[in-house]
């Protein structure tokens, strides 16, 4: 006979047992892989790197990349947005928008698109997933805005010297190591229509304002010898008062007393000097080591060549720029998002990146298979300057407004015979007013 104390606790027992028996299924399928018909999630992703063009082998490594980071994470698929110039990822983010869900923005936009407060900080995500500050060319607390992390470096660019080896050879010139050297060098070449050093001044060719300048010439030589460029949260300019003179005296005497380049230059940009370099009418200048190839296979051949920029001292520190990848706070994907941001910034996807054409950000990509190939000998030495004399800096909320400031001061210098001293309080002037009119 049962007793009622027996039935108790065979009923107790029973309960226990169903919840144990629950409590394992739940914890063997919150263990077991997501189901193929799982739902799946697609993040929008912006760039400027068309998967549509085949002749582009930086699009066609970064089709490889994200077929890579699908294969990996089956649930999540990836929808690329066309957006040449970033603006309209800028827009987006300004109007908190949920999409796109990641953008790649160049490091001269970061502080304009952080002020948006649309752009997700890094800092706890990077920690929580272990993942390395230091394996970079440069490190990432360099790229910091307000002290925060907000963007993954993809890649790097620095200005490299660009110039036409048979005209040097001609005129017995070595390729300059400071700006005195290029005064002299470039007085040498600027004949027969050709011009001895370009210093662009103009806007076109670039995403805004005089880009060609500010980004290979002038951000470089105002904090070449220190000081900040920008202050941490992108507004006021911290570039030392006798830094700009001194730079702005030196592209002075490029078109005047050295004679290096002819006045009439003064509207060049970026497309200018780089249609002069792959002509040979331009004999040398300082540029983007992106162009490179672009111009060597344009025409100019394997007469093109580079070297290190010169600057006020030999082996003079160079303001370095690149892309990087943001993700979108207001995303409703942002999990997902970050997924994909760090497995683009990844060794395993760098080392693809690099096949490509990049100099590719992370240092331990560069033990990869395809570093030991003759083509890849560029993007190794590229790499190796970036490391010895490449540097990052904050950069202006309104950077394109400010870089067409300084174009339109230069070139009032230049053509009216102002002074660097002029040119100089022009730009602080204008600076001022546009970034009050920005608030």
């Amino acid at each position: 006979m049962t007793t009622s104390i027996q039935t108790k606790n065979s009923r107790a027992s029973r309960r226990q047992f169903a919840l144990l028996a629950s409590s394992i299924v739940l914890t063997l399928g919150a263990l077991a892989p997501a189901p193929a018909h799982a739902q799946q999630v697609e993040i929008a992703y912006a760039t400027f790197l068309d998967p549509n063009n085949k002749a582009d082998p930086r699009a066609a490594a970064q089709t490889r990349m994200i077929e890579a980071f699908e294969k990996a994470n089956p649930n999540i698929k990836v929808k690329v947005v066309i957006d040449p110039t970033q603006s309209a990822s800028a827009r987006a983010l300004r109007s908190k928008s949920d999409s796109p869900d990641i953008a790649r923005f160049a490091n001269w936009s970061i502080s304009e698109i952080v002020a948006t407060g649309s752009v997700l900080q890094l800092d706890d995500l990077l920690k929580r997933d272990n993942v390395s500050e230091t394996d970079w060319l440069i490190p990432l607390a360099q790229t910091k805005v307000g002290g925060k992390i907000y963007g993954m470096q993809q890649d790097y660019r620095i200005p490299v010297l660009l110039y036409r080896k048979s005209l040097l050879d001609k005129a017995a010139v070595t390729p300059p190591k400071t700006w005195d050297e290029a005064c002299v060098a470039g007085g040498k070449l600027n004949k027969d229509g050709v011009t001895g050093y370009a210093i662009p001044l103009g806007s076109s060719g670039g995403v805004g304002g005089a880009q060609a300048l500010a980004e290979n010439l002038f951000s470089s030589m105002v904090t070449e010898s220190g000081g900040d460029y920008f202050a941490d949260d992108g507004r006021a300019f911290q570039a030392p008062r006798e830094a700009v003179i001194r730079t702005l005296q030196t592209i002075r005497d490029m078109y005047g007393k050295c004679k290096a380049t002819p006045p009439t230059n003064a509207q060049f940009g970026y497309s200018e000097t780089h249609d002069g370099l792959r002509a040979g009418t331009i004999a040398q200048g300082t540029f983007g080591l992106f162009r490179f190839r672009a111009i060597q296979s344009g025409g100019a051949g394997n007469d093109l060549a580079w070297a290190p920029p010169p600057a006020f001292a030999p082996a003079g520190k160079m303001v370095t720029y690149g892309f990087q990848i943001v993700v979108n706070a207001n995303s409703p994907r942002r999990e997902a998002a970050w997924a994909f941001t760090k497995f683009m910034t990844s060794p395993e996807a760098q080392a693809i990146a690099a096949e490509g054409g990049e100099v590719v950000s992370r240092a331990s990509a560069y033990q990869a298979p395809y570093f030991k190939q003759p083509e890849a000998a560029n993007q190794l030495a590229w790499a190796e300057l970036i490391k010895a004399r490449g540097k990052m800096v904050n950069y202006s909320v309104i950077s394109s407004t400010f870089n067409q400031i300084i174009g339109d001061a230069t070139v009032r210098m230049i053509l009216r015979n102002g002074t660097a001293e002029d040119a100089y309080t022009e730009i602080v002037a204008k600076y001022d007013e546009a970034l009050k009119k920005a608030r």
